[in-house]
């Protein structure tokens, strides 16, 4: 008797939502990936800062982050074939801040700890120690967690499509997803430039482009693309030596070293739609620049006269919910989604690929 065949599965989109579906998907699917662009993990996944956040409010996004972040500590611990030449993790720690007392994080502090995750709330001289850009910074709480660090989404998101490729999954570059082929009330693949691709299930992992697809079938699938900065700043004292990365919540204000300097955000979100892909990275605006010197000069006096000396808008993709849309598509057979992961796609994507795998019965 023949083996049975293994169902053809297309991924729409080569971020790192699409190279994670792609990785647990393809020892048991014929998997092919399909990307917009010329080359992957350029779009959002090439815009963020990398950092590891599992201290957040959100109970199912915490539960996601600390599955993530075990599965990175473990293979880098066991030098996994997919990453051996450069492990996608480094710890760093991490301080979360709020600028207003509040007891916003106390419940999550208390599941992190009771998931064995070290959390220390340090006083205000030891902050300084930690942290030297936050020296005299204005903050009413902060917590400190050293084993947290930052993830290489380039690496990690290559490592992934390795991963898929060992299991003879297919990577299909310049090959934009116009609309949905819907077939007798079922999806059962992709139109594009180039023709069509068909498939038993397809899964669309195409971020501010999704509910373009989505509308392509007349369904209605809100994920909201919002422009975000990012600038870097010339090299700083603060960032000589070994220094975390830090988010003052509330604020919405974040900053990592880098290149002998700091990767900074204002967090802003700007409900933007972008244009038909790829590229969608874009100059910075002089509106966010000021706004980004405004929360430094506020909260970070170590840092009020930092030089900024480049940036860049990218996007992420949020639902209504502000949760991830993941599974099959409760009207349309054939269909799955993974989209709508915002600003916590390094931090949750091996989790959400993992759960979009299993919830296609594949897993």
């Amino acid at each position: 008797m023949s083996a049975p065949s293994r169902p053809r599965l297309l991924v729409v989109g080569a971020g790192l939502a699409g190279a994670s579906v792609a990785w647990h998907a393809a020892p048991v699917a014929s998997v092919t990936v399909i990307e917009q662009g010329d080359h992957v993990l350029a779009e959002a996944s090439a815009q963020n800062a990398g950092m590891l956040r599992r201290l957040v409010t959100n109970a199912h996004e915490r539960a996601l982050a600390l599955r993530t972040q075990a599965r990175l500590e473990e293979w880098q611990r066991d030098e996994h074939q997919d990453w051996r030449e450069r492990p996608p993790v480094r710890r760093t720690g991490a301080v979360i801040a709020l600028e207003h007392d509040s007891p916003r994080f106390a419940a999550a502090v208390a599941d992190l700890r009771a998931a064995g995750v070290n959390v220390e709330e340090p006083a205000v001289a030891e902050r300084a120690r930690i942290a030297p850009a936050l020296r005299e910074a204005r903050l009413a709480r902060a917590y400190w967690l050293p084993d947290d660090g930052v993830c290489d989404a380039w690496s990690l998101g290559q490592g992934l499509l390795r991963g898929a490729a060992r299991h003879g999954a297919t990577l299909v570059t310049a090959r934009r997803a116009n609309g949905l082929l819907v077939r007798a009330g079922r999806v059962v693949g992709v139109s594009t430039e180039r023709g069509e691709h068909e498939a038993d299930l397809v899964v669309v992992c195409a971020g501010a482009w999704a509910t373009a697809l989505a509308a392509s079938a007349g369904l209605v699938r809100p994920c909201v693309p919002r422009a975000r900065h990012l600038f870097q700043s010339s090299p700083h004292p603060c960032a000589a030596g070994a220094h975390p990365w830090c988010w003052i919540d509330d604020a919405g204000l974040y900053l990592r070293p880098e290149a002998g300097g700091f990767l900074l955000s204002p967090c802003d979100e700007t409900d933007e739609w972008p244009a038909p892909g790829p590229g969608s990275r874009r100059p910075p605006r002089d509106a966010a620049r000021e706004l980004l010197s405004e929360k430094l000069l506020r909260l970070l006096p170590a840092l009020g006269e930092l030089a900024l000396a480049s940036g860049w808008v990218g996007y992420r993709s949020f639902t209504p919910t502000r949760e991830a849309l993941f599974g099959p598509d409760p009207e349309l057979p054939g269909l799955a989604w993974l989209v709508g992961l915002g600003g916590s796609g390094v931090s949750t994507c091996l989790a959400l690929g993992e759960d979009t795998v299993r919830a296609l019965g594949l897993g």
